[in-house]
């Protein structure tokens, strides 16, 4: 039987256990209900993920800041919000400035704190820059690593003891909005990868760190979303990368997930308090039962249905390997001649 078949009949026995061990959501202090009347700052917000997102804080009665390296992107997303929204323009605030400027991003989020004292801190900004790691410019490798992962550390640093000093009366949350390559490479964006699997590391670590406050930490891995990210990803590449990359990381431009419906979900685990937060069942499930860590769900009937996974889920990531390899070796450009 392929592989693909056997995964099939997988998520369906783990679709069906689910339903068992749905979790409700976990009363704690760190929960939220709502996001009305809450401040929600998102890097990266004037489109794709971060743009959704403020939408769903608008349409729960939240107000938002809007972090983006471009004033013209700002505004019309600003736009946007207001006319499409009937939102109140008071509700949202704009601030230009680059994640990867640590001057500048702080100044931005002091900024922001001072307008409305911050409940959420979403770092989502983000970019990539395909093709094979030995062909990459090395300007592009440094944008990547600045923006993916210094534009990720810095906002937190900013935003950190802004959040700490009230925590005690109003429990805050700091998302970090990683990607599935996050949990699983993401074939021919090794630096990509690099950062992803570091936003990752930074997370857990930051979870222990605020343990002795009520600041909850949520690390949101979504897979491919149709956004401009999206064309980035795809760009420059020719037919067998397509396939090489539909092979190792399934994907497949017909059936990406929405921005809406990911930001809902994003949200929703935030509020949660939810520390990993996937956004589709395969491969979600699949890389996050298997490259979870060290530091277990919070639910009790989600750890049950990784702990019942895990082993079917181990035996197929053999079979699934041995078919990226093969295909890989099919697909490369490079000839390998046998002594």
């Amino acid at each position: 039987m392929e592989f693909w078949a056997i995964s099939a009949v997988a998520f369906g026995l783990a679709a069906g256990i689910s339903v068992f061990f749905r979790p409700s959501g976990r009363a704690s202090a760190l929960g939220t209900k709502s996001l009305e009347k809450k401040h929600v700052v998102i890097t990266g917000g004037s489109s794709g993920i971060g743009f959704a997102m403020a939408q769903e804080v608008i349409l729960q009665g939240g107000f938002v800041t809007l972090i983006s390296r471009s004033y013209a992107n700002l505004q019309a997303a600003v736009e946007r919000l207001v006319k499409d929204l009937s939102c109140d323009p008071d509700r949202v605030l704009s601030k230009v400035a680059d994640v990867s400027d640590h001057q500048a991003i702080t100044q931005a989020i002091q900024e922001a704190f001072q307008w409305k004292p911050i409940d959420f801190l979403i770092c989502n900004a983000g970019l990539t820059r395909g093709g094979q790691l030995e062909n990459q410019p090395v300007e592009d490798m440094d944008l990547v690593i600045r923006t993916n992962l210094n534009g990720t550390v810095y906002p937190v640093h900013a935003a950190l003891p802004l959040m700490k000093e009230r925590s005690k009366e109003h429990p805050g949350s700091i998302v970090f909005i990683g990607s599935q390559a996050s949990l699983f490479v993401f074939y021919g964006h090794s630096v990509y990868t690099a950062t992803k699997y570091a936003v990752k590391g930074l997370a857990e670590s930051l979870k222990l760190e605020l343990t002795p406050y009520d600041i909850s930490v949520s690390l949101a891995c979504p897979g491919f979303v149709d956004t401009p990210f999206l064309d980035e990803a795809e760009k420059e590449k020719d037919e067998d990368d397509i396939k090489l990359l539909k092979i190792v990381n399934l994907y497949d431009r017909k059936n990406v997930e929405i921005p809406k419906n990911v930001a809902k979900k994003v949200l929703e685990g935030a509020k949660q308090g939810t520390f990993l937060i996937t956004t589709n069942i395969y491969p979600g499930l699949f890389v996050s039962t298997l490259a979870r860590g060290f530091l277990p769900a919070e639910s009790v009937g989600r750890c049950l249905l990784e702990m019942i996974m895990y082993f079917p889920f181990r035996a197929l990531s053999l079979l699934g390997a041995n078919d990226i390899h093969k295909a890989i070796l099919k697909y490369s450009k490079v000839n390998i001649m046998k002594m």
